[in-house]
C-alpha cells in the first residue's frame, strides 16, 4: 500500500474544506444566464470583465456578483468601480436577484482557465487549469501527474471544472 498516495487523498479532503488556502489570480469562465451565455474574466490586476450589456453600462452585473459569491474568500476584494449612474432601481434589483439565483446554481458556470495560489501545509503552490488540463508546481504532481492541490480544487469547484484525467482515480 502506498502511504504517500493515501496521505495525498486525505490531505485533499481536508484542503477542500479549507477554501481560504486558495487565491485566484485570474480566470475565464462562461456563465449560462437565463437568456444568454456570457464570458466573464477576472484578474487581480485588471478586475472584472463581462460580455453582458448591463456590465458594459455599469461595471458590474449579476454574473460578476454571482461569481463573487461562489468564490467568496478565494478572490481579492474588488474596489468599487468609479462612480457610474446606477440606472433604474428595478434593473438593479433584478440584477441582484439573478445573482442570488446564479450563485445557487453552480452548474451554470464552466471554468475555461484559471491560475491560483494554493497554500499547502508547507509551501504555496501555483495551480493552473486550461480547458480540462491541470498543472501544479508541487513535487508530488511532478512525479505522479496529480496531487492533493488539484484534487482539492476539483472538490471545491465541483461541476464548474472538468475533472483531471488520471490512470488510477485517487478518490
Amino acid at each position: 500500500m502506498d502511504y504517500g498516495i493515501i496521505g495525498q487523498i486525505a490531505k485533499a479532503r481536508r484542503y477542500a474544506e479549507e477554501r481560504h488556502r486558495v487565491r485566484f489570480h485570474a480566470f475565464k469562465v462562461s456563465l449560462a444566464g437565463d437568456n444568454h451565455m456570457h464570458i466573464i474574466t477576472y484578474s487581480e490586476t485588471s478586475g472584472w470583465h463581462c460580455t453582458s450589456d448591463f456590465f458594459r453600462a455599469h461595471g458590474w452585473s449579476s454574473h460578476t456578483i454571482a461569481l463573487e459569491r461562489i468564490l467568496q474568500g478565494m478572490i481579492a476584494p474588488t474596489p468599487p468601480t468609479e462612480s457610474k449612474e446606477l440606472g433604474a432601481q428595478s434593473a438593479i434589483i433584478s440584477q441582484i436577484e439573478k445573482a442570488k439565483k446564479y450563485a445557487s446554481e453552480p452548474k451554470r458556470v464552466r471554468f475555461h482557465s484559471f491560475t491560483a495560489s494554493f497554500s499547502g501545509d508547507n509551501h504555496t503552490h501555483t495551480v493552473r487549469y486550461e480547458e480540462g488540463k491541470w498543472e501544479c508546481t508541487c513535487n508530488f504532481y511532478k512525479s505522479h501527474g496529480w496531487c492533493s492541490h488539484i484534487i482539492a480544487m476539483e472538490r471545491i469547484l465541483g461541476v464548474m471544472v472538468a475533472p483531471a484525467e488520471r490512470a488510477a482515480e485517487p478518490r
